[in-house]
């Protein structure tokens, strides 16, 4: 009873995308109608072929799979295939094919390189000029309507090409050529280690956890994704870290109360014995600004972040057709997860008194100036405590 799959980057992705091929492709070979809910096939072999999402990666867990195919791979978080998609393969022995257009030099990259480099992968590169699949004249038009790096990438599979749109691009590759980036050996004991949260109530939470060396470096120790759990986890890994514990940050609609338990997210970390701080509302723009001016300062342990480099490389703003411009808001996708956190952090380095040096590679903590983000917030909230009227 093989179990194949599928797998586009969001459901709904693919189901425009593969579903309707599927049942098309299956008709003669089906031993019963095509199941439309759970987007299935069974065949006369009893064999059963899915589509699936990897928005939601959890969904997949606790399937056997003999084959999988990863289709726009450039677009996944990188744990969806290491952490959910091989250990469903292990077992049954099962094979993947790995299928994208170039997105810069990302995961899909990274696999690729591990193909060319393998005598036991088999790699397919099939540019556009030499594939065959379309004519002369027509790609000649294309080169006619559309800039040459997005020509290179979606018809010539370049992936040195610019991500389109992407908003840490320069900081990310002088986090690389300065040797920023490290596996392990990051983590001081002797610091203190606080950490910010992007509480998710619709998708994912992340928590990254920093430290502030004597160096003038901010250093990201840790990093975490989850989905379908509770606040109570999070406190729980608070109460259980081994070090010394600094100071928690929660995002500004943390004080709102939940209309099941009646209590906001402060007043259940507050119960817990943990007094979270609560970074101020501040519009997205002013808190990418934030995160730029504390790159040149960051240091990224790869060994213990998870996905949090690899969003940095995706974090991108979304294309306004209509007026021919990149929007202000950063597309809704896994990576904004993972930034919006990174703002937090930048938010929160400013209410613990440091402050990066534009153009520093290391940056220095610059004597506090008695206020930041959080005390003028708190100056200022009287006037919003009860609706005054002028007579």
């Amino acid at each position: 009873k093989p179990q194949l799959a599928y797998v586009g980057p969001t459901y709904s992705q693919a189901k425009r995308v593969a579903w309707a091929y599927l049942k098309d492709y299956a008709e003669p070979y089906l031993s019963k109608p095509p199941q439309e809910a759970e987007l299935k096939v069974t065949l006369k072999n009893e064999a059963t072929i899915y589509v699936l999402g990897a928005d939601n990666a959890d969904s997949l867990r606790g399937m056997y799979l003999d084959g999988c195919v990863p289709d726009e791979y450039a677009l996944f978080k990188p744990s969806v295939f290491s952490q959910v998609i091989r250990p469903a393969l292990s077992d049954r022995h099962g094979w993947a094919i790995f299928a994208s257009t170039p997105r810069g030099k990302n995961l899909f990259y990274d696999v690729c390189q591990i193909a060319k480099n393998s005598d036991d992968w088999y790699y397919l590169n099939l540019p556009a000029d030499t594939s065959g699949i379309i004519t002369p004249n027509e790609l000649a038009e294309l080169q006619k309507d559309m800039d040459p790096e997005e020509f290179a990438q979606e018809y010539l599979c370049s992936f040195d090409s610019a991500l389109k749109g992407a908003i840490y691009a320069s900081e990310v590759n002088m986090l690389f050529l300065e040797k920023r980036t490290k596996e392990g050996d990051l983590y001081d004991a002797n610091l203190p280690v606080h950490c910010a949260f992007d509480l998710g109530f619709t998708d994912a939470t992340v928590c990254i956890w920093f430290q502030l060396g004597k160096d003038g470096t901010t250093r990201l120790v840790a990093c975490e994704m989850t989905t379908g759990v509770d606040i109570f986890y999070h406190i729980e890994k608070l109460h259980a870290f081994p070090g010394e514990i600094g100071d928690v940050f929660l995002p500004h609609d943390a004080r709102a109360k939940n209309l099941q338990t009646g209590r906001s997210i402060v007043e259940q970390f507050l119960k817990e014995g943990i007094t979270p701080r609560v970074v101020p509302n501040h519009k997205v723009r002013d808190g990418i600004a934030a995160v730029r001016r504390l790159f040149p300062t960051i240091t990224v342990d790869t060994g213990t972040t998870g996905d949090l480099l690899e969003a940095m490389k995706s974090y991108r703003r979304q294309w306004n057709d209509n007026l021919g411009i990149f929007s202000d808001i950063p597309l809704h996708d896994w990576a904004s997860d993972y930034c919006d956190c990174l703002r937090y952090v930048a938010m929160a380095c400013a209410m613990l008194g440091f402050q990066a040096v534009a153009n520093s590679k290391a940056g220095t903590i610059a004597p506090s100036l008695g206020y930041n983000l959080e005390t003028l917030h708190e100056d200022n909230a009287w006037k919003f405590e009860s609706t005054r009227r002028i007579a």
